[in-house]
């Protein structure tokens, strides 16, 4: 009993849990993971002057059985004079009988903040061993899982702290029968239908074989997968930070070249979980590595809504932009003017810039600047090609396409900045352009211009 308590003391020391005076919202279950913590906070209340509650999710899985443990928890708090919430929550008809596990979990801790919310407290106790540790990471070895899923469950994350985390399941049950504490066993626990209990059932004991200490050298490997992964986000953060502007990330393929391929891999990971809330696949990222390696445009597509696509200087990851772009259009009738246009600053004027129409043809047709429109065209000698076409060739940014300005002349394209120039006879006096580049345009460190 007094390892169990010496263990939950240096727990709540270790990882500062939680400061004295605080108000702690117990989960509790009705077994005995959760009811021994919540006797020891009880014990700790007076020296810590800790408020204690308790708050209990019936999810009406089990029938029967769910109601009774909620009618067990609500006579124990009766009992030892605990206020308690109760929630009521039909995880079978959310979930529709798919991912029961996962939707449970979600809704759990959904109703675990509202609680708390409700009852104005500071913290939820969760009644997480050392032993569930233990089965988190086989569980999430199994399955493939980078730093994250290798270290566990954290003891503290936000408002959700763990006491138990240095104690083992065999502890508990030694503190329960030591301490004649009631408690209900929830039967599902006992069946391997779930990928957990077969893992706590069946691979524990086998491991347990090796090393009877398993928890502890669990505890001793995660703990330093909690500095590495400390150690990452020191490196990672910044860079994301950096590059991330208004909800998109953008970052100059040659930044991305630079890192570490772990480092990279880490950075696309934490860019798209904060673009997208999603998370990428191991195959999903290293798609993306082999891009960034290469030359040339490539799109992917991993989540709906998220868009994601390399160009030759930078890897972009946004949000997709449903709304339809607005176009532009604007008519020029004499010179010297200046039109903006979402990528471009075109000048206009006599006999200066980059030749675009005769300057007696425009004194009596003008020309026209405006977005893309389908149909557009561009001729060559001897033959033309769909704009569409052309900028797909020169593998100009999609997401960009539709904010380049087009120059048009009798009605037909005369002028693409960077990418297109059709003589129209300006060998005499002509109306030219002169181009800034405006910071959301491609850098394009050569510019190719196509001539007839």
């Amino acid at each position: 009993m007094e390892n169990v308590q010496l263990k939950v003391r240096e727990a709540i020391a270790r990882f500062s849990l939680f400061p004295e005076n605080s108000k702690i919202l117990v989960a509790l279950s009705g077994g005995p993971d959760s009811i021994t913590l919540l006797h020891i906070l009880l014990s700790l209340k007076k020296e810590m002057n800790l408020t204690v509650g308790a708050v209990h999710v019936n999810h009406m899985l089990r029938g029967e059985e769910s109601d009774r443990d909620e009618a067990f928890v609500r006579e124990l708090c009766r009992n030892w004079n605990v206020p308690l919430i109760v929630k009521r929550v039909n995880i079978s008809e959310i979930s529709g009988g798919k991912n029961v596990e996962a939707v449970a979990r979600r809704e759990r801790y959904r109703l675990f903040r509202e609680a708390l919310k409700e009852w104005n407290g500071d913290f939820v106790a969760l009644g997480h061993t050392a032993s569930d540790l233990t089965e988190t990471v086989l569980l999430n070895l199994t399955k493939g899982s980078g730093i994250k899923g290798l270290r566990g469950f954290l003891p503290k994350r936000e408002v959700f702290v763990r006491p138990l985390f240095l104690v083992t399941r065999k502890e508990v049950e030694a503190y329960v029968e030591e301490n004649n504490l009631p408690f209900v066993v929830d039967s599902s626990n006992l069946k391997t239908d779930y990928d957990r209990n077969l893992i706590r059932l069946e691979v524990v004991p086998v491991l347990k074989r090796i090393n009877p200490s398993l928890e502890e050298a669990v505890l001793r490997e995660t703990a330093l997968l909690r500095e590495l992964e400390d150690f990452v986000e020191s490196q990672v953060e910044p860079i994301v930070s950096e590059y991330l502007k208004d909800g998109s990330f953008c970052i100059p393929i040659e930044v991305l070249r630079e890192l570490h391929p772990f480092l990279l891999s880490e950075v696309l990971r934490k860019a798209y979980r904060r673009v997208s809330g999603k998370d990428l696949s191991y195959r999903s990222v290293e798609e993306l590595k082999e891009a960034v390696k290469k030359s040339g445009f490539k799109r992917f597509s991993f989540h709906r809504g998220v868009a994601v696509y390399k160009t030759q200087e930078v890897l972009c990851i946004e949000p997709e932009r449903k709304e339809k772009k607005r176009g532009f259009y604007y008519e020029v009738k004499e010179l010297p003017l200046t039109v903006e246009t979402p990528l471009y600053t075109l000048k206009f004027s006599a006999n200066s810039g980059t030749p675009v129409v005769p300057l007696s043809s425009f004194r009596s047709a003008g020309i026209i600047v405006r977005s893309r429109k389908p149909g557009d065209r561009l001729r060559f000698k001897g033959f033309s090609k769909p704009l569409k076409k052309f900028l797909i060739e020169k593998r100009f940014p999609a997401h960009l396409r539709d904010l380049i300005p087009v120059v048009e002349f009798n009605g037909e394209v005369v002028f693409i900045p960077e990418l297109y120039t059709r003589r129209t006879g300006t060998d005499g006096d002509f109306v030219g352009v002169e181009l800034e580049r405006k910071a959301e345009s491609p850098d394009r460190r050569e510019r190719d211009k196509e001539e007839s």
